[in-house]
């Protein structure tokens, strides 16, 4: 870690980026945040078991999830006007670890379901703050956003990766499960004494130029030009990430179901899916290097049809080798998706990074709202293996998502400018 992040290099043409403080404090967050969040995934089922829940109440906890995170998102601009993105930081992490000590010693579906959505509540406005820190803090250029949120995500996959063998190996070893949600209080115990002072201040913008851009782009908007591609771009990153979640809910139940794995193994089976998305992000950062929109668009497109493939491997899989193949290739595919879409998003809303994250966010909340607990009634009705087509059917919507906004106006010239100046509404 170095110094303050500088956005361009000695010759003021190449992008430099440079890992602070600031980018260590928000790149630990999302990792305490993508623990709980994948560890839904093999939890849930082992959750189910313990409680006898039938498939649609089990979903209803990444539902009441998702719904707790959309709360904090239709607030989050008023919070953080008032507390500012450090008090932010803090409280959602402390609140994300008191929803998983909850979720851990809830003798009921109602104890959990509350402590689920105090859980999201924490994560949403956690992931929020961290990301509208990074990508106003790395915005002076599509190359240097893109890194960050890209490396945001594989930070992220090195917690998502631990998740499923930290809960398989507590179970193998004969004791609970519960004990796993004591990692995120004891991380927030090793983080705050040693980073409680960084302000989270996103820097000035680079240059003047990047100003006078995003005031363009607000005379654009008061004009009543187009809106351009923003709408579909948030759209788009609500359906990758809804795909996502479809697989990290249900691959589980579907290899128990499907295939006579165990709980406990299943639960193994899903660190193939992470340990796929933590290749693909570290081979992202690379790729993202350089990066402008139309290029992130490519990554996008070759990444769904990655995700597409695994997906299909893993549904229609006759074999138990064949299907974990699947879940590779799907975690290898959704790896570098949500960052992606999510640069494009803010690259259609300069000069309004916290609005633009805080209305993707609400998008992607609403997904993980709806397709998992949509999954979970049809697998209540139909089956496991039969419902679980319906998260390939997010793909091609996806793509046309995809296509779509690559044909609209983006309203500014955002493959160089990046993210503007922190603009308080």
């Amino acid at each position: 870690m170095t110094g303050t992040s500088v956005p361009v290099g000695a010759d003021h043409r190449a992008p430099v980026f440079v890992r602070d403080r600031l980018t260590a404090t928000a790149y630990g967050g999302l990792a305490v945040y993508a623990y709980l969040l994948y560890a839904l995934g093999p939890l849930l089922p082992l959750l189910r078991r313990d409680l006898k829940l039938s498939y649609a109440l089990m979903s209803l906890h990444s539902t009441a999830f998702a719904a707790g995170a959309m709360l904090t998102n239709l607030l989050f601009r008023r919070l953080r006007s008032r507390l500012g993105h450090r008090v932010l930081f803090w409280s959602a992490l402390a609140a994300l670890a008191a929803g998983s000590l909850l979720l851990a010693t809830g003798l009921s579906a109602a104890v959990t379901l509350g402590a689920a959505v105090l859980g999201g509540v924490g994560g949403a406005l956690l992931q929020t703050t961290a990301l509208a820190v990074l990508a106003e803090h790395h915005g002076a250029h599509e190359s240097l956003r893109a890194r960050a949120l890209v490396e945001a995500n594989a930070a992220a996959s090195l917690s998502a990766l631990a998740a499923p063998l930290v809960i398989s190996g507590l179970e193998g070893a004969g004791a609970s499960w519960n004990w796993s949600l004591v990692l995120p209080a004891l991380a927030l115990a090793a983080m705050y004494p040693a980073l409680r002072h960084e302000p989270l201040r996103p820097r000035p913008a680079a240059s003047a130029a990047i100003a006078s851009r995003a005031k363009a782009a607000g005379d654009a908007a008061q004009a009543g030009r187009p809106p351009g591609s923003f709408p579909l771009r948030a759209a788009l990153c609500g359906l990758v990430v809804g795909f996502e979640f479809c697989l990290a809910y249900y691959a589980a139940p579907l290899l128990t179901s499907a295939f006579d794995l165990t709980d406990s193994q299943a639960s193994v089976a899903l660190a193939l899916f992470y340990g796929g998305e933590l290749i693909g992000r570290l081979a992202g950062s690379r790729l993202t290097a350089g990066t402008r929109p139309t290029r992130s668009a490519a990554l996008v497109a070759g990444a769904l049809t990655v995700a597409a493939v695994g997906f299909l491997a893993l549904w229609l899989a006759s074999t138990t080798w064949l299907a974990l193949l699947g879940l590779t290739l799907g975690g290898l595919g959704v790896a570098n998706l949500f960052p992606l879409t999510l640069s494009l998003a803010v690259s259609a809303a300069p000069g309004r990074t916290d609005q633009a994250t805080a209305r993707v966010q609400l998008a992607v909340s609403t997904c993980i709202m709806l397709a998992p607990l949509l999954l979970g009634t049809l697998s209540d009705h139909l089956g496991v293996r039969s419902a679980f087509g319906l998260a390939g059917c997010l793909l091609p919507l996806a793509a046309l998502l995809l296509a779509a906004g690559r044909s609209r106006p983006a309203g500014a010239d955002a493959s160089s400018s990046g993210v503007t100046p922190h603009v308080r509404h």
